[in-house]
């Protein structure tokens, strides 16, 4: 649910953390985002689930599950933790501050909350000094995502750092700068932890 600046953030942070040298595990972090390349629904590339009260969530479980045998292959680690950090933005960011809303101000809230992901961009590229680096897109097989479209998913990201300057200097409007970072650097924690449990 974060943005893509977020995702290669916490994928960062996290190979710093594990001591992982690997341009694939950062791929693979910013990878379940491709759907909006591919046109397809982020259910999919998300391995979203309903539980028995109705709620949607990311089946990151199913998805370990799934690709148990792959687990070791830097890509698929960095995609496993991407939908972790998705559970925990959703829970402690989406949910609190725009779920409940009734419409029409729950359109407008989420209007404004894509506004504040343009916005944050450049503050956290500049907070945590980040720099793209180059990733290389190898043959890979999830079934939820087609590789080939991962080319396009960079070059969105390369266009989020260089327009990272547009609008860092503006006002948030329904997200906090602190909050934030602390969901970041709290979904980089609890990553870590359920590595050293693997």
């Amino acid at each position: 649910m974060g943005s893509r600046v977020m995702h290669y953030c916490i994928a960062e942070l996290l190979a710093k953390e594990l001591e992982i040298e690997d341009d694939q595990f950062i791929l693979g972090g910013i990878a379940p985002d491709v759907h909006k390349n591919m046109n397809e629904p982020k259910s999919k590339s998300h391995f979203v689930r309903t539980n028995s009260g109705g709620t949607f969530f990311a089946d990151y479980f199913g998805f370990h599950e799934k690709y148990l045998n792959h687990m070791k292959d830097p890509f698929y680690l960095g995609y496993f933790y991407h939908l972790i950090s998705d559970v925990i933005w959703v829970e402690e960011i989406y949910n609190k501050k725009i779920k409940w809303l009734p419409q029409p101000e729950k359109k407008e809230a989420q209007q404004k909350y894509y506004r504040d992901f343009w916005r944050l961009n450049g503050k956290l590229i500049d907070h945590y000094s980040l720099v793209i680096k180059p990733m290389q897109v190898r043959t890979i097989h999830i079934d939820e995502i087609n590789y080939r479209f991962l080319p396009e998913l960079i070059n969105d990201l390369e266009n989020d750092f260089e327009l990272k300057d547009e609008a860092k200097e503006q006002e948030l409007e329904i997200l906090e700068f602190d909050e934030v970072i602390e969901i970041l650097e709290r979904s980089v924690r609890e990553c870590a932890a359920i590595s050293k449990k693997a």
